[in-house]
C-alpha cells in the first residue's frame, strides 16, 4: 500500500494499459431509487471475489427509471425519483449524483483521475466537500468527525491504543457517510482487502481537495447511497449488508469480567469467578453475565500457553458444575475463544495434518506467525485458522459445539483481526465460492478481513446448532460489514484508563453506529492502564449506564505482574460504592428501555447510541464542529440526551438540546426538580459526581422501567437458572411541558396571565418488548404506546398493548405505573378526564406514581410491526433471493401433484409434469364438487385440495448466502400469491433456516372488487390461512392450509447436496409417502406427518451408508470382529483418507441427531394441534383425518427412538476408531521418525569411521610437525654423506634433544585440552526445560490482551 503505480485509462472498450491485451471495464447501473453500484476491473483486477454484500436485484417499485444519453455520445443520465445520477466519459469516467431541486452535486469524481488501476489494487478518487461531516468506517478513532483525516482499512491489535490517535483499530467496514444539511451520500466498497480512506487529508496544487479510497489487491465494488439524512443513508445500507442481528435481553444488564479471575492457581479460577459472583450480590450489584477471559484454557504444564477449547482441569475440574453453579447465581457466561493455534496446543500437529491453517507460498508447509501466548508481551509461534479450509472451519464449529453443551451461554470471539504479516499465504477456499476461472489463492487477493467474517459465521452457526431453541448470541472484536450479519455485539477493545478515553470512546460508539455495529459498548474503567481514581470510576459508570453495552472489564498489569493482572470491581472503592450501586441500579431499571432500542436497531437500524444531529437535520447547530466531534454528548434512543463530565473535579457541564422544529416542547432534567430547559440553546447543568451526569429528559416521549435488578422475561420456571427474578412489574416515566405558573418556567418565556388553560395537548411514545432470548424468528414481540394528553390542571393517559402473537408480557396482569417528573404536581386521570387511576402517592426519588390500567387490543394479530416485518421480508426476498433463469433449458418442466376429496367421494390424486408457464395458473383453479371440473378462481362449496409443486434449487456453495431457485422469478412469486404464503416464510426460505416453524393466520382483510350481492364472508382473501415451513438438510417444504374449505398449497424445494449422487431420492420418498397418505387430505397436519415420515426414511438409507463406512475402516484397521489384526501396514495417506471419512461420519451423526430432534418438535406439533383442530366447530370435516395422523403418531416415534439409539451405538464406534485411526496415525508418524533416526544413525557411524580416519592422520601430522619445525629453525647438518667417517655429526643429539620433548608436550596439551572440553559439556545443567544460566535474561514487561 505504500507503493504507488499509478494508471487512469481513458479507453473501456479498446485494449489499453501496460499491456496490449489488457481490457479496463467500469460499469454504472441503478438498483434502488437511491442505491447505485460502480465497477471498474481487468481481468487480474476482478471485483471482491467474496464481497461482504451480495448484488441485490434491481427494484424500483411504482417508480420508472429515466434514462438519457446527450447528443453528443459523451454522457448518460439516469433519473430515478428525486435522485439523478450522470456519468461521464470524455476521459476517465465521473460519477454526479444530485438531489431534487440541487444544482450543486451530493457527490463528484475527481475529473481525470477518478478510476485507477495501482499495482495490484486500485484508487478511486472524489470531489472533498470541506466543512461538512464525514462519518462510518466501522470505528475510528475522535473526533466522531473523520474530515481532514487518513485512515487505514484493516484491523490491528491495538493494545492500549489512544482513542484520539491510533489508527487502524479493530474494524474493517469501508463504508463512509458524507453527511451535509442538504442530502447525504454513503460509498461502500464490498472487498475485505486491506485498504486506506484518505478523507480530505490529501491536497494538491493541481487537482484541489479530494477524497481517495484505495486497497490493495483487486477492482472495485462500490455502492452509492443517497438519502436525504443519515439515518435513510444507514437504513438502506441496510438493507444490503443486513441489519443488525439481536441480541438477547441478558445482555442489557451489567456485565461483568477481569482477566485475573480465570488466571489464578490458587484458589482454583472456577472459584475465583464464583466468588466474584457472591461478592457482587453481597454488594448489591449483580451482573446478568460474565465475559470468562483465556485463563480457563491455560495449560496446566509448561509451556503455560493459552490453548483455544481446552480446560485447565486444575482451575475448572469439572465445567458442567462450574456452568451449573453460574446459572444458579443468574448468570450468563461468555467463553473467550482465539482463531489461532499456538504451536504448544495439542491439536496443533493434527491440524497441521488435515490443513486447517494458511499455507505459506514459499514453503508449502503451514504458515506460521509470532502469535500472543501468555502474559504481558510474551508470544510464541502458531498459526492462524484458515476459515476457508473444511479443517479450520469445522475444528472451530465443534469446539464451540463442545463449549456450547457444558453450558457456555454465549461466544466471544476474541483476537480475530487476522492482521497477518503475508499477503501471499494461500488459502484452501473450500467453503465459498470460486469465481469460475480464477485460480489464485492468495489471502491479499481473497481479503484478511474474511475470515474475521468467516470466523463469527462458524461461531453462530453452531451455537444455534446446539440450542435451536435459544437466540444466539456472539461477541466480536473486530467486525466487517458481513460479520454483524453473525455477531450481535461488539465494543471498543482494549481501551486505556484515562478520562480523554472515556471521552473519546463517544465518538468510537457513534461511527460504530453509523456502520451498524450498533449493540456497542466499551471496557468501563479502561482495559490497560493503572486504576481509575474514584471520580473517574463514578464519571464512566455513569455514562456506561447509558449505552447499549455496559461491561466493567479489564486486564491491568505492571512491570511486576505481566500475567495475571489486576481488576476493576465497581464496590472497590468504599466511598463511592453507594453511588456506583445506585447508578447500577438505575441500569437495571433501564433495560425495558434498551432492550426496545435493540429491538428498533434489528427491525429499523437505528442506533440505540447516537448523534445529537439525528433526526434534527434542520437544526444548523448541530452541524458546527463542537456537536459534529460527537464526544461529549449524544442520544440514548429517542427520549434521553445524556453528557459527560470529562475531567477531575468538574461539577457542571455544557450541553447543547436541539431543536427540529424552531418550536420543540424543550427538555426536563431528570436529576434537578422543577429544571425545565429550552430546546434550541447551549445549557449549563450542575452534576456533582455523587448526583449524575446530566441526563436530559426530551418533552413528549417516555422511558420505560422495570426492577432494579437482573430479571426474565419468561413465564415458565427455568432449572437452569432457579433464581431469577421475574419480569412481571414495568413503569413508565413520562415527561409532560411544565405548567406555565410553576415557579420554574423560564423567564425568557414570560409568567402567564390568567386562569390555567384547559387545552389538552397530546404526546404519544410507543416501544417494544419480547421475550428476549426466543430465536428471532419465533420471538413474538408486543407493541406498548402511552398516551397522554396534558393542560393546566391535570395529565390524562392511556396506555394500550398490541400483541404480534399469543405471547404477553409477564407484568401486563398487574397493569402499569405512570411515573412523574420530580417536581410534576398534577394528577393522573383517564383519557376521558375521569378520575380511574389509583394513586400510589412517591417512590424513594419524591416523585408522584400512579396505577393505570393497560388495554389489550386482542383484535389486531397482525400489529403494524409485523405487517412491516412481514413487508421487509417480501422485499428483502425479492431482492436478494436468486433464480437459475438462465440455466432453465428451453422447455422446463416441473412435478405438479393434486389431489381433491368431495364428501362421500373417494380421494383423487393426480401427479404430472407441468409447464413452466402453466404453474401460476395451478394453484387458483378450484374443483366442483360434482363434474370434478374447473370453476376459475372464485371458491366453491367445500372440496377438500391439496396442491403441490417441486421445485429443484443449486447451491453455490455450502457457506452460500441462499440458493438459487431453479425456476424463474415471476414463476415463483405468483405460486408465493396464490397460496397466501406468509412472506416471513420468504425470509426463512432465503436465509437457509432449518426447523419447524408455524406462521397463524393473519387479520382478515377483503378484496377492494367486491360485487354487489356477493357475501361478505366469501370474500375473505387472507383470514383463517396457516402458513408452515419445514426446513432440513434436503428440503424445503412450504405450505399454506386453508380453514374454512380444508384447501392446503404446498412448495417442495429440493436443497442441493454435495457428496449425494442421488439428488432425487428426497423427492422420491416424500411423493411416495404422500400418495400413500392421499385419504388424510383434510388434514392440515398431513404435509407435516409426511415430511417427518419421509425424513426418517431417508435417514435410514444414509445411515446404513455411513455404517458402511464405519465397518470397512474397522476391518482396513483391525479394529473390527472380522479382522483380528491388520494385514499390511497402512501409509499415512490412508490414514488421512480413514480420518477423514470418519470425521465426515460424525458430521452426519450430528446433522442426523439434530433432524430427529426437528422431526421430535413436529410430532408434538401435529399432536397438540390436533386437539385443538378436533374441538373447533369449524374443522369438523378434518377429525377423522387428524385423528388417524395422531395415532400414527407414537409408531413414528418408536422407529425414530430405534434409529436414534443406533445412532448413538454408530457414534461411539465412530469416535472409539477415530481414536483408534490417531493412534495409528501416531504410530506411523513413530515408525517413520524410526526410519529416519536408523538412517541418521547409520550416517553417523559412517562419519564416525571419516572421523578416527582424520584422527589418525591428525595425529600423524603432529608426530612429524615438531621435527620438521625444529629442522627448519636449526638447520641443524645432521649427517653428512660425503665424509669419510661417520656419516652422522657429532652435533646431530642437539636436534633430537629439541624435537622429542616438544613433540611429547604438542601431545600431552592436545589431551588435556580434548578432556577439558567434554568436561565442560558434561558439566551444564538443565533446570525446567532452560540453562541455569538463562536466569539473568531481561523478559518484557508489556501487557496484552486477553
Amino acid at each position: 500500500m505504500y507503493q504507488q503505480y499509478e494508471h487512469v485509462p481513458k479507453h473501456y472498450l479498446t485494449a489499453a494499459g501496460r499491456s496490449d491485451d489488457e481490457k479496463f471495464h467500469f460499469g454504472f447501473e441503478a438498483l434502488r431509487p437511491n442505491l447505485f453500484r460502480t465497477t471498474f476491473t481487468t481481468a487480474t483486477h476482478p471485483v471482491s471475489l467474496h464481497p461482504s454484500a451480495k448484488r441485490p436485484e434491481p427494484a424500483f417499485g411504482s417508480t420508472t427509471p429515466e434514462v438519457s444519453l446527450d447528443k453528443d455520445g459523451n454522457s448518460q443520465t439516469i433519473k430515478v425519483g428525486n435522485v439523478k445520477a450522470t456519468v461521464e466519459w470524455t476521459s476517465a469516467p465521473v460519477v454526479s449524483i444530485y438531489l431534487d431541486g440541487q444544482e450543486k452535486p451530493l457527490h463528484r469524481d475527481l475529473e481525470y483521475r477518478s478510476y485507477a488501476l495501482d499495482g495490484t489494487g486500485i484508487a478511486h478518487y472524489t470531489k472533498y466537500k470541506q466543512d461538512t461531516l464525514h462519518v462510518g468506517l466501522g470505528e475510528k478513532a475522535a473526533p466522531m468527525d473523520l474530515s481532514g483525516r487518513g485512515f487505514s482499512i484493516t484491523a490491528s491489535d491495538t493494545f492500549g491504543y489512544d482513542a484520539y490517535r491510533t489508527d487502524p483499530l479493530y474494524k474493517h467496514v469501508p463504508f463512509l457517510i458524507n453527511a451535509t444539511p442538504t442530502g447525504c451520500i454513503g460509498i461502500f466498497s464490498t472487498s475485505h482487502a486491506r485498504g486506506i480512506w484518505n478523507v480530505g487529508s490529501e491536497l494538491d496544487g493541481m487537482w484541489g481537495h479530494f477524497k481517495v479510497y484505495r486497497h490493495a489487491h483487486g477492482g472495485l465494488e462500490e455502492y452509492l447511497i443517497v438519502g436525504k439524512t443519515v439515518g435513510d443513508v444507514v437504513r438502506s445500507y441496510a438493507e444490503l449488508v443486513g441489519f443488525p442481528i439481536l441480541a438477547p435481553r441478558y445482555m442489557m444488564g451489567y456485565i461483568g469480567g477481569g482477566m485475573m479471575y480465570s488466571m489464578t492457581d490458587d484458589p482454583p479460577g472456577g472459584e475465583n469467578v464464583l466468588n466474584f459472583f457472591k461478592n457482587s450480590e453481597k454488594h448489591g450489584m449483580p451482573c446478568s453475565a460474565f465475559q470468562m477471559s483465556s485463563g480457563y484454557t491455560v495449560a496446566e504444564v509448561e509451556p503455560k500457553t493459552r490453548n483455544v477449547f481446552t480446560w485447565n482441569r486444575h482451575r475448572f475440574p469439572d465445567p458442567r458444575a462450574f456452568t451449573r453453579e453460574a446459572h444458579k447465581h443468574g448468570v450468563r457466561l461468555l467463553a473467550n475463544v482465539k482463531p489461532y493455534v499456538l504451536a504448544s496446543h495439542p491439536a496443533y500437529k493434527e491440524l497441521v495434518a488435515s490443513g486447517a491453517f494458511f499455507k505459506d507460498a514459499k514453503t508449502g508447509n503451514a504458515a506460521v506467525a509470532r502469535l500472543w501466548s501468555a502474559g504481558g508481551g510474551e508470544s510464541g509461534e502458531g498459526s492462524h485458522l484458515d476459515f476457508t479450509s473444511k479443517a479450520g472451519y469445522n475444528w472451530w464449529y465443534k469446539g464451540v459445539k463442545d463449549l456450547k453443551e457444558v453450558g457456555i451461554d454465549a461466544m466471544w470471539n476474541d483476537n480475530n483481526e487476522y492482521n497477518t504479516p503475508d499477503d501471499n499465504w494461500q488459502c484452501a477456499l473450500e467453503t465459498v465460492t470460486i469465481p469460475e476461472g480464477e485460480t489464485r489463492k492468495n489471502i491479499g487477493l481473497w481479503g484478511r478481513a474474511l475470515n474475521t467474517e468467516l470466523n463469527g459465521k462458524s461461531s453462530h452457526d453452531a451455537t444455534i446448532e446446539v440450542e435451536p431453541g435459544v437466540r444466539p448470541f456472539i461477541l466480536t472484536r473486530s467486525a466487517t460489514a458481513g460479520t454483524m450479519r453473525y455477531c450481535a455485539s461488539s465494543w471498543s477493545g482494549d481501551n486505556v484508563t484515562s478520562w480523554e478515553g472515556m471521552k473519546g470512546a463517544n465518538s468510537l460508539a457513534l461511527n460504530a453506529g453509523f456502520s451498524l455495529i450498533q449493540c456497542y459498548g466499551h471496557d468501563i474503567g479502561g482495559f490497560e492502564g493503572p486504576q481509575p481514581t474514584p471520580e473517574l470510576l463514578v464519571r464512566w459508570i455513569q455514562l456506561g449506564v447509558h449505552s447499549p453495552r455496559f461491561t466493567i472489564n479489564c486486564y491491568k498489569t505492571n512491570p511486576d505482574d505481566n500475567l495475571i493482572g489486576e481488576v476493576i470491581e465497581p464496590w472497590q472503592y468504599p466511598s463511592v460504592a453507594p453511588v456506583i450501586r445506585k447508578t447500577i441500579d438505575r441500569r437495571y431499571e433501564l433495560v425495558p428501555y434498551t432492550y426496545s432500542l435493540i429491538l428498533k436497531s434489528h427491525r429499523e437500524a437505528i442506533p440505540p447510541q447516537r448523534w445529537t444531529g439525528w433526526g434534527y437535520e434542520s437544526d444548523p447547530t448541530v452541524w458546527t464542529k463542537e456537536i459534529m466531534k460527537g464526544d461529549t454528548q449524544y442520544w440514548f434512543g429517542d427520549s434521553l440526551l445524556i453528557s459527560g463530565v470529562y475531567e477531575p473535579g468538574v461539577e457542571t457541564a455544557k450541553v447543547y438540546l436541539p431543536d427540529a422544529s424552531g418550536s420543540d416542547p424543550g427538555f426536563l432534567n431528570l436529576y434537578a426538580p422543577y429544571q425545565y430547559l429550552k430546546a434550541g440553546a447551549w445549557h449549563d447543568i450542575s452534576s456533582t459526581w455523587h448526583t449524575s451526569i446530566p441526563v436530559l429528559a426530551r418533552i413528549g416521549s417516555a422511558v420505560p422501567t422495570g426492577k432494579p435488578k437482573p430479571t426474565t422475561s419468561v413465564g415458565a420456571d427455568d432449572p437452569e437458572f432457579p433464581n431469577l427474578a421475574k419480569d412481571d412489574t414495568r413503569g413508565v416515566e413520562i415527561f409532560p411541558p411544565p405548567l406555565e405558573t410553576y415557579p420554574h418556567w423560564p423567564r425568557e418565556f414570560g409568567q402567564r396571565k390568567g386562569p390555567v388553560s384547559t387545552e389538552v395537548k397530546w404526546f404519544s411514545y410507543s416501544w417494544l418488548e419480547d421475550d428476549g432470548q426466543s430465536p428471532v424468528d419465533k420471538a413474538e414481540a408486543v407493541e406498548v404506546t402511552v398516551k397522554y394528553g396534558v393542560s393546566g390542571a391535570e395529565i390524562r393517559v392511556k396506555v394500550e398493548v398490541r400483541k404480534e402473537g399469543g405471547w404477553e408480557p409477564l407484568w401486563l396482569k398487574d397493569d402499569i405505573t405512570v411515573v412523574l417528573p420530580v417536581g410534576e404536581e398534577r394528577g393522573v386521570k383517564g383519557e376521558d378526564g375521569k378520575d380511574v387511576y389509583k394513586d400510589l402517592d412517591r417512590d424513594d426519588r419524591g416523585r408522584r406514581v400512579w396505577k393505570v390500567k393497560v388495554e389489550v387490543n386482542l383484535q389486531v394479530c397482525t400489529a403494524p410491526i409485523m405487517d412491516e416485518f412481514a413487508q421487509l421480508s417480501r422485499e428483502n426476498f425479492e431482492v436478494f433471493q436468486r433464480y437459475g433463469d438462465a440455466s432453465l433449458g428451453p422447455d422446463p418442466k416441473h412435478r405438479a401433484i393434486a389431489i381433491y376429496a368431495s364428501p362421500g367421494s373417494p380421494t383423487t390424486y393426480i401427479e404430472k409434469d407441468m409447464k413452466l408457464d402453466s404453474l401460476p395458473s395451478f394453484f387458483k383453479a378450484r374443483l366442483r364438487n360434482d363434474s370434478g371440473v374447473y370453476q376459475g378462481t372464485r371458491p366453491v362449496p367445500p372440496v377438500a385440495s391439496l396442491k403441490l409443486v417441486v421445485i429443484d434449487s443449486r447451491l453455490e456453495s455450502w457457506s452460500s448466502f441462499s440458493s438459487s431457485l431453479w425456476v424463474t422469478k415471476d414463476v415463483f412469486l405468483s405460486l408465493v400469491d396464490s397460496m397466501g404464503l406468509n412472506p416471513a416464510a420468504l425470509w426463512l426460505l432465503r436465509s437457509e433456516y432449518d426447523g419447524f416453524h408455524h406462521f397463524p393466520p393473519s387479520e382478515p382483510f377483503f378484496s377492494p372488487d367486491w360485487e354487489e350481492g356477493e357475501e361478505k364472508e366469501s370474500k375473505v382473501e387472507a383470514a383463517d390461512i396457516d402458513t408452515y415451513y419445514i426446513g432440513t438438510s434436503n428440503f424445503v417444504l412450504m405450505w399454506t392450509f386453508d380453514r374454512r374449505n380444508q384447501h392446503t398449497h404446498a412448495l417442495w424445494i429440493l436443497r442441493q447436496q454435495h457428496g449425494i449422487t442421488n439428488q432425487s431420492a428426497p423427492a422420491g420418498w416424500f411423493v411416495n409417502i404422500l400418495r400413500r397418505h392421499q385419504s388424510h387430505v383434510c388434514s392440515s397436519s398431513l404435509l407435516a406427518y409426511v415430511a417427518a415420515l419421509s425424513v426418517c426414511c431417508t435417514f435410514d438409507g444414509e445411515i446404513t451408508y455411513r455404517a458402511h463406512v464405519v465397518r470397512l475402516i474397522e476391518r482396513q484397521t483391525g479394529y473390527s470382529t472380522h479382522s483380528s489384526s491388520i494385514e499390511e501396514r497402512i501409509g499415512m495417506e490412508s490414514l488421512t483418507v480413514s480420518i477423514k471419512e470418519v470425521g465426515e461420519v460424525l458430521n452426519h451423526i450430528a446433522n442426523k441427531q439434530r433432524h430427529f430432534r426437528l422431526v421430535e418438535g413436529i410430532l408434538v406439533f401435529i399432536v397438540e394441534n390436533a386437539v385443538l383442530e378436533i374441538n373447533s366447530k369449524e374443522t369438523v370435516v378434518n377429525e377423522e383425518s387428524t385423528r388417524k395422523l395422531v395415532e400414527a403418531v407414537p409408531l413414528l416415534r418408536k422407529r425414530m427412538h430405534a434409529s436414534q439409539e443406533y445412532l448413538k451405538y454408530l457414534k461411539e464406534r465412530a469416535e472409539r476408531l477415530s481414536t483408534v485411526l490417531f493412534a495409528l496415525l501416531t504410530h506411523e508418524d513413530s515408525a517413520i521418525h524410526a526410519e529416519l533416526a536408523d538412517a541418521s544413525r547409520k550416517i553417523a557411524e559412517a562419519s564416525k569411521r571419516d572421523s578416527s580416519s582424520m584422527k589418525t592422520v591428525a595425529i600423524m601430522t603432529m608426530a612429524f610437525l615438531p621435527a620438521t619445525f625444529f629442522a627448519a629453525l636449526f638447520s641443524v647438518p645432521s649427517l653428512d654423506w660425503h665424509a669419510d667417517g661417520s656419516i652422522i655429526q657429532p652435533n646431530f643429539w642437539i636436534y633430537w634433544a629439541f624435537t622429542l620433548p616438544a613433540t611429547a608436550l604438542v601431545f600431552a596439551l592436545w589431551v588435556l585440552l580434548d578432556h577439558t572440553t567434554i568436561g565442560r559439556r558434561a558439566g551444564m545443567v538443565v533446570t525446567e526445560g532452560r540453562h541455569e544460566d538463562d536466569e539473568d535474561r531481561p523478559r518484557s514487561s508489556r501487557s496484552k490482551f486477553e
